[in-house]
Formats: C-alpha cells, sequence, structure tokens
C-alpha cells in the first residue's frame, strides 16, 4: 500500500492533476461537453504493398491514368500509414480523428481525412438520433465500411468509391435520425439523414480533366490533387469555398434484420459556376448527384452488393456553361470463410460532356482480390485489377486514347491499437 501524501503533497498532486486536464476541460466548457471523459482509443496501422503495375502516370503524378501505381511505381511501395483517435467526453459526445500519410507527391506528406465531433444520445421512445459536425464522407459508399473509411473487400476501391476519397467530403453539419423497428417487433430499421455543407466547391474538376479512377488514395481536408503547374489538374483543390452558398444532401436507409442494406442519396453543392475566386482565379463547380445502393449478406459468409451513382459537373466563366455528366455502377459479390476473403467486382463508368469533347471518358474495370487475416494484427492481400478505358483527354495530351491498364499488389499490413 502506498504511503499517505501529506497534506502539502496532496495539494501539489491536485494542483497538477488540474493542470493536467485543464485543456480538456476548457474543451468541453467551450463545446458544452460533460467534464468525464473517458480513456482515448486508438487505432494504428501500417500498410506496405509489392507492386507490378503497367499503367500510365496517375493524376498525381500529373498523368492521366487510371489506376493509383503507374509502371514507373512497380516494387515496394507504401500503401497507407494510418492513425485514427477517438475521445469519449461522457457518454454521449465523442471526437473523431483519421489522418494517413502517402508516399505520393501530396501537399503535405501527412494529412487528416476525417475530423468530427459526434453526439450520439440515448434511444428513446424506438427512436435513435445522431448528429456530426466537422470534417467527414457523406454516408453514400455501399462498399467502404471498415475502419479509415476502407473497404474490406479489396484494396482498391469501386470507381464511385474512388472518386467520392478523391473530391468528395462534407464540412459541415449532419442529421441522423433512425426508426428502431426491430427493436418493437418488426423485420426492418428505418432512416433519414440531412446535412448541409460549405467547402466542397472544387468538387467535379477531376471527373472532367482526369475522369473516374480506381485507387484507394484518400485526399486529405483541404488537400490538393495533381501538381501545382503540372496539367490537366495543375493542383486543383475539391475542398474551397468560393460563394456563399451552403451545400445540403438527404437520404434514407432501410436495414431488414441487419442482412439487408438499401440506401438512397441526392447531393447538391448548390455552387454558383459563374463565380470565381479573387485570389487563386479557381472556378466555382457545381456538382450534384443521386446515389442508390443495395447490400445483401447472405448465409455462410456470402455478401452482395451494387451501387449506381450519377449526376453533373458544370462551370460558366463568363457566362458560358460547360457541362460533364457523369455516371458510374459496380457489382461485387465477396465470400468469406474463417480467415479467409474472397471476392469480384465488376465496374463501368463514363464521363460525357455537353460542350466540346474534352473530358469525355468511358470504361469499365474487372477486380479480383484474396485477403487472409492472420491474428489479430496481420492482414495479408492480393488484388488484381484491370481497367480499359477511352479518354478523350488523354489523346489530346499526345496518349493514347484508348487503353488496357493492369495493376498487381500484394499487401501487408500491421495494425494495433486499444479500440481493436
Amino acid at each position: 500500500m502506498m504511503p499517505a501524501l501529506p497534506r502539502a503533497g496532496c495539494a501539489r498532486a491536485l494542483r497538477a492533476r488540474r493542470r493536467g486536464h485543464g485543456g480538456a476541460l476548457l474543451l468541453a466548457v467551450a463545446l458544452g461537453l460533460p467534464p468525464a471523459a473517458l480513456a482515448t482509443d486508438w487505432d494504428l496501422s501500417l500498410d506496405t504493398r509489392l507492386v507490378s503495375s503497367d499503367a500510365n502516370p496517375s493524376v498525381m503524378e500529373g498523368g492521366l491514368g487510371t489506376v493509383r501505381f503507374s509502371s514507373g511505381d512497380s516494387g515496394l511501395k507504401l500503401g497507407r500509414a494510418r492513425l485514427a483517435l477517438i475521445q469519449p467526453f461522457g457518454e454521449l459526445w465523442s471526437v473523431h480523428l483519421d489522418a494517413s500519410m502517402y508516399d505520393d507527391l501530396g501537399r503535405s506528406p501527412v494529412g487528416v481525412t476525417e475530423a468530427y465531433l459526434l453526439f450520439r444520445p440515448y434511444p428513446f421512445a424506438g427512436y435513435r438520433f445522431r448528429l456530426k459536425a466537422g470534417g467527414f464522407y457523406p454516408p453514400v459508399s455501399m462498399e467502404n465500411r471498415a475502419a479509415g473509411w476502407d473497404s474490406p473487400y479489396s484494396l482498391s476501391y469501386s470507381a464511385i468509391d474512388s472518386w467520392l476519397a478523391t473530391e468528395v467530403r462534407i464540412i459541415g453539419l449532419e442529421g441522423q435520425l433512425d426508426w428502431l423497428g426491430t427493436r418493437s417487433g418488426h423485420g426492418f430499421d428505418l432512416g433519414v439523414t440531412g446535412g448541409v455543407f460549405g467547402w466542397n466547391q472544387g468538387a467535379g474538376v477531376v471527373l472532367a480533366n482526369d475522369g473516374f479512377t480506381l485507387t484507394d488514395r484518400q485526399t486529405a481536408l483541404f488537400g490538393r490533387v495533381g501538381q501545382p503547374a503540372t496539367p490537366p489538374l495543375y493542383g486543383a483543390e475539391p475542398f474551397v469555398q468560393i460563394d456563399h452558398r451552403e451545400g445540403v444532401y438527404g437520404g434514407v436507409e432501410v436495414r431488414y434484420l441487419d442482412r439487408v442494406v438499401l440506401r438512397a442519396l441526392r447531393y447538391d453543392n448548390r455552387a454558383d459556376p459563374s463565380q470565381l475566386d479573387s485570389v487563386s482565379g479557381a472556378v466555382a463547380w457545381h456538382t450534384d448527384f443521386n446515389s442508390a445502393g443495395v447490400r445483401v449478406e447472405a448465409d455462410h459468409g456470402w455478401t452482395a452488393t451494387m451501387q449506381w451513382l450519377e449526376g453533373e459537373t458544370t462551370i460558366a466563366p463568363e457566362g458560358t456553361a460547360t457541362s460533364w455528366p457523369f455516371r458510374a455502377g459496380y457489382a461485387l459479390l465477396a465470400k468469406r470463410f474463417g480467415r479467409n476473403t474472397w471476392s469480384a467486382r465488376y465496374d463501368r463508368f463514363e464521363v460525357d460532356t455537353a460542350g466540346a469533347g474534352y473530358g469525355t471518358q468511358s470504361g469499365h474495370a474487372w477486380t479480383a482480390a484474396y485477403s487472409f487475416e492472420a491474428g489479430a494484427h496481420w492482414r495479408f492481400t492480393l488484388e488484381w485489377l484491370q481497367v480499359v478505358s477511352s479518354s478523350y483527354n488523354r489523346e489530346e495530351l499526345g496518349g493514347a486514347a484508348f487503353l488496357t491498364e493492369t495493376q498487381l499488389q500484394l499487401a501487408v499490413r500491421y495494425s494495433l491499437g486499444r479500440s481493436r
């Protein structure tokens, strides 16, 4: 047993403890949070890749390749280094932070992909409410449901989720209300979601200049895509606010016995496409889309997922409007047995143009992956990806309009943390 501290020592220890918790108490008071904070949950992972690719340089390298790694990247690469923190405050509030590092030519080697405050009161009378504030993904993806907004089925995301990872993020507020029918004897739960946001008026520039890609690189909040002074994107910044119009989205989700999930969402950043940033000269991209998807988890480890997304992005500098309608969809089938997971996915994608041919793209892709979880910390994944596409912009820059690109990856991931 430890000896009792003298009274002066107790007072010093109490003052030190107060000083140590002063910052957390100040934050709690400022946010209206209860002062009693629980222990921090954290996840740390390192994903290394052995890559073989015959693809063109990616957009981060100033090219128009449709996969993450080009032929010049073959060999040992860093897939992703990730640190995630969840700090609860009392029982209803928590702060979520997700940061990643990639070994490409981003603005900074480390960036925050999500950072938000979450309020989750207890369910009441068969209803549950959640409120988010900060920077996060809208509830569109049917595939990326693992920690760090990753896919549990493959390394490379679908064309839909690759675009979301590159250009779309919510910086604002989101509310979600669920009717918990399964708790009152019904076979399904029903949820509605709505959000208001800003700083996503650059979304659309990558689609118009590069088209769809299949990647697993997530653009950091307020990060850039491509390199400054390098075509085709010249270091585009998707997370900017140019006019004073807030974007909105709304969606609905139905869950049947936690085996079938149906989801639909409408997104509109409501940007004024005639507005220009007075400092950078960047134009506001008015981008809106509709999305719908279904995921079915059957017996014996089978999962089937299908999703569709269709929208349009428009700019109108000096009153001259140019629009790029776009659409993408995929079907995925996965089988899990023990620590093993097999998956296959087929993607189709297309970008049109209402003006000249610039920006036109069409293509499809096949992805096959196998994962093995060797205990609580190690995961090994082998993935084969082939993309066949036609791109007007690629030909304009002196390349081949029609191209078949193949990428093979072996990933070794080590993870640890308090929340595992």
